[in-house]
């Protein structure tokens, strides 16, 4: 166990930081872009995102479920993953006028040519850091992505301050895409692995073939609506939807996708070693909702500040659709977690057919209430799709893990709890006083500590299996910075 808190440590650490690069830099550049110009950049990154998807028919969760691999597996995945990348980022430059054409200015074409070059040169580092994954090389991992995080920020910010307007995204990602390649491929080294072959494609496109298709309309389900609110309303609006989603995400950033990166191999190898997942499955969701729930229900309470603080006066018409999309991802808990639980288990074909059924039933939702409502009808849209879209991940993780819904309830019951007192305290505090007229960081600050405090006594209130998790995390962060006095030789 304490080689798994080890490995979660270094993925969270290396996310961590990742997550305040990237805050800095919307921070930063929220200030010095216009809504209108970052609206231009999600529709092209959604345009993107649909391209992108595509290269998910080979995806690099082979190579980490596999139970066996040799060179050959892994030089099939790299030629089968080079070659999608080639069609794929081939059609988005040859066709980048047309789309820039039909879904926002002219000026979006050189955007896309040059996201198209960053998918090809990022077939290198992605093939690289899956293999480190699959071997627990976490640390190696970290070095990577730190690296790539900070380049992209500073690069971004530079670009921005220079007038590159919206174009200073595209020249981050090629920045990022060539410096994680070279420093993947100075750690890795083995570059045996980029020799092209297809002796074993057919094992991996099979897997694809599921896995793509799950990608592939999630990223339709994500991107549509940023394309529809930028092409029906304006790229206005398309961004304060999209910045909207990405305060709602923090939680979901700051507790799960430091972990995720490290859950799949942890998981695929409990698989190989012949474990159960049902117990590990629900101390996880046990875990993250002890965390993400009382975050989501203070973003909700905080929305104004948050909003202020964040992104600046310009993003004040965020605000209530924050507190709609924060109230929703509650129901989002088991989201993240459902994929590598699935995969591990080999079950790839109910994720795909989970898909098939969650993502245009939810598109549908999110297109009709823009269409007849508008920006403010998306927001409100989630509060149904969040919920479908757990009761169909929860519907087939029951039937592959044996899951009761009673087993499911009791383990997050206590989270609930947690969550409620958690929001008491800062609620109580803004309805009481006339702390709401406060800058936004004081109400920050102030309604932070009561929440804390909340969080804390109910943790202790319920014997929640955090609170003690919490203990061991900090006795090694002592530990650590404090080692054990060497014993003298006798």
């Amino acid at each position: 166990m304490s080689g798994i808190r080890r490995v979660l440590l270094l993925s969270t650490s290396d996310r961590y930081v990742a997550l305040i690069c990237n805050f800095l830099t919307v921070a930063v550049v929220s200030r010095i872009l216009t809504p209108a110009e970052i609206g231009i950049s999600v529709v092209g990154m959604a345009i993107v995102g649909f391209a992108s998807s595509a290269r998910e028919f080979a995806s690099t969760s082979y190579l980490i479920q596999h139970r066996e691999l040799d060179r050959e597996d892994i030089q099939s995945a790299f030629t089968v993953m080079l070659a999608f990348s080639l069609i794929i980022a081939g059609a988005l430059a040859v066709f980048a006028h047309p789309l820039a054409s039909a879904f926002g200015p002219a000026g979006l074409a050189p955007y896309l040519r040059i996201i198209s070059i960053c998918m090809l040169i990022e077939v290198f580092p992605t093939l690289i850091v899956t293999l480190l994954r699959r071997e627990m090389a976490f640390g190696k991992v970290a070095i990577i992505n730190i690296g790539g995080a900070i380049v992209t920020s500073v690069v971004t910010v530079i670009l921005a301050r220079h007038g590159f307007s919206y174009m200073s995204f595209a020249g981050a990602g090629l920045a990022n895409a060539c410096f994680t390649a070279l420093l993947a491929i100075a750690i890795y080294s083995r570059i045996s692995i980029f020799m092209p072959t297809l002796r074993h494609w057919r094992r991996m496109v099979e897997f694809g073939s599921y896995n793509g298709v799950t990608a592939f309309l999630f990223k339709i389900y994500e991107m549509a609506p940023y394309l529809l609110l930028g092409n029906i309303l304006s790229p206005h609006a398309a961004a304060l939807f999209s910045r909207s989603m990405m305060i709602c995400q923090i939680p979901d950033r700051l507790v799960l996708n430091g972990a995720m990166p490290a859950i799949l191999p942890i998981f695929s190898a409990s698989v190989r070693d012949g474990q159960d997942l049902k117990k590990p499955y629900l101390n996880a969701l046990e875990m993250i909702t002890a965390l993400q729930w009382p975050a989501l229900l203070a973003i909700a309470l905080l929305a104004d500040p948050v909003v202020g603080l964040v992104l600046g006066s310009q993003w004040q018409g965020s605000v209530p659709l924050v507190r709609i999309i924060a109230i929703a991802s509650l129901f989002t808990f088991s989201a993240e977690i459902s994929y590598p639980v699935m995969v591990s288990l080999g079950a790839i074909r109910d994720v795909c057919i989970r898909a098939l059924i969650a993502y245009p039933a939810s598109l549908l939702i999110l297109l009709v209430a823009i269409a007849v409502g508008g920006l403010h009808a998306a927001a409100w849209s989630m509060l149904v799709v969040a919920p479908l879209q757990a009761c169909l991940s929860l519907t087939f993780l029951r039937r592959r893990l044996g899951l009761q819904w009673q087993e499911l309830f009791a383990a997050v019951q206590r989270s609930a709890l947690v969550a409620v007192a958690s929001a008491a305290c800062p609620a109580l505090v803004l309805v009481l006083s006339d702390l709401g007229s406060a800058p936004a960081i004081l109400q920050i600050i102030v309604s932070g500590i009561f929440a804390a405090a909340g969080w804390l006594f109910a943790l202790r209130a319920t014997r929640h299996p955090l609170l003690q998790e919490l203990g061991q995390a900090f006795s090694a962060i002592r530990r650590t910075i404090r080692p054990a006095p060497a014993q003298p030789a006798e």
